[in-house]
């Protein structure tokens, strides 16, 4: 069966045997607030006053969704983030807003073992966004060719912010979301997720 023949994201998931588990897999609360660049929130505050209804994913992908992302990514500068980039899979070609990959170990930064695919909520739908969340997590499931390394995945809004990570054959999933009103306590979470796909890159030897 290609990957392109599901009709829903319910018979992809029974094909593949994965479960979705609403689960805290992260202990937010536990988690340190870093803070965020002044630069960076001034920019935040510009953004949100002069956004308009005919600004919507990209708008929010760019200017309140990269910025964290780059934060987090210049605290673990092991890793590499790729913007937009096209990753084929049997007949399909999927386009992840952001996904995060070791280094590779000669320097080229080439697009391998994929840690973390965030996607955007379309039209402010977060159910939207993780239906395109399961369908690249299973595609960066099959690309990695291994059951142990386990993938994060984020869907965001800019604003708001959801969680999940597959792990061997569950996908759990955050019940709460974290948002622009806390960038400190979401710049933390960021940079823990960030750090843990080192340790796993380290783990399974992808520098």
């Amino acid at each position: 069966m290609k990957f392109s023949d599901f009709d829903s994201t319910e018979e992809m998931l029974a094909h593949y045997k994965l479960k979705v588990q609403n689960s805290k897999f992260i202990e937010f609360d536990q988690i340190q607030s870093l803070t965020v660049s002044p630069l960076v929130l001034a920019d935040f505050d510009f953004i949100l006053a002069n956004r308009g209804k005919m600004d919507m994913e990209a708008y929010a992908c760019e200017f309140l969704i990269s910025p964290l992302l780059k934060e987090a990514w210049k605290l673990n500068p092991k890793l590499k983030l790729f913007s937009h980039i096209q990753i084929k899979y049997e007949d399909m070609v999927l386009i992840p807003d952001y996904v995060i990959t070791p280094k590779d170990k000669i320097g080229l930064n080439l697009f391998k073992t994929p840690l973390l695919i965030t996607v955007e909520a379309k039209n402010d739908d977060y159910e939207l966004g993780w239906s395109d969340a399961y369908k690249q997590l299973v595609v960066a499931h099959a690309l990695n060719k291994n059951d142990k390394i386990p993938i994060y995945a984020i869907v965001s809004i800019g604003k708001g912010w959801e969680f999940g990570k597959l792990d061997k054959k569950i996908i759990y999933k955050h019940p709460i979301s974290l948002g622009l009103d806390n960038p400190n306590r979401l710049l933390g979470v960021l940079d823990f997720i960030f750090a843990d796909c080192v340790k796993t890159a380290e783990k399974f030897d992808l520098f």
